[in-house]
C-alpha cells in the first residue's frame, strides 16, 4: 500500500511540474528591443556542473541563450527557476508569445563550456544553457541561469554552475 501512495505522489508531482503555466504579463517588444541594438558591451562565460563523484561536466556544444530582462522574461524565469539558478524540469506556458523568441541571441558553447557575446547594448540580461550527462539510462544535470548587467565598453565574466 505504501508503494502505491509513493507512486501516486510522484505522479502528482510530475503532473504539477509538467502542467502549463499561465503567464500574467504579456510580451512587449519595446521592452526587449535593446537586445537588437549594437553596443560595446561583452559577456564572457563558462558553464559547467559538478557530478556527485566530483567530475566536472561542461556545457560543451550546448546552446547558450541571451534573453533581455523584461517584466515578461522576469515572470518566465521566476516560474522556471523558482529562485534558484538551476532547473531540473522544463516549463511550458499556456499563453507563450512566439514573438518573445525573436528577441533572444543564441550561440554554441565550446568544448570547455565557454562562450562570448559581443556588441551588446547596455542593459540587464538572462543567460541560460543546459549541462547534462547520462548515468546508465537516466539523464542528469539541468538548465542553468544567470542574470547579468552589461555596461558599454565593459566585459562581464559569468560562471554558470548552479551555485
Amino acid at each position: 500500500m505504501k508503494i502505491v501512495k509513493y507512486a501516486a505522489l510522484a505522479l502528482a508531482l510530475c503532473l504539477t511540474a509538467c502542467s502549463p503555466t499561465t503567464l500574467k504579463s504579456t510580451f512587449n517588444a519595446t521592452d526587449a528591443a535593446f537586445i537588437n541594438q549594437k553596443g560595446t558591451g561583452t559577456i564572457t562565460g563558462q558553464a559547467f556542473l559538478r557530478r556527485n563523484d566530483g567530475m566536472v561536466v561542461y556545457a560543451a556544444g550546448s546552446e547558450v541563450y541571451l534573453v533581455p530582462k523584461t517584466p515578461y522574461s522576469d515572470e518566465r524565469f521566476a516560474s522556471i527557476y523558482k529562485g534558484s539558478k538551476i532547473s531540473y524540469f522544463g516549463s511550458t506556458f499556456k499563453n507563450d508569445s512566439a514573438e518573445y523568441y525573436n528577441y533572444t541571441r543564441k550561440l554554441i558553447a565550446d568544448g570547455e563550456g565557454r562562450f562570448v557575446f559581443t556588441d551588446l547594448a547596455a542593459g540587464s540580461y538572462y543567460l541560460t544553457t543546459n549541462v547534462t550527462w547520462m548515468v546508465q539510462y537516466a539523464q542528469q544535470g539541468g538548465w542553468l541561469m544567470e542574470r547579468v548587467t552589461v555596461s558599454n565598453g565593459q566585459t562581464s565574466n559569468v560562471i554558470m554552475s548552479g551555485q
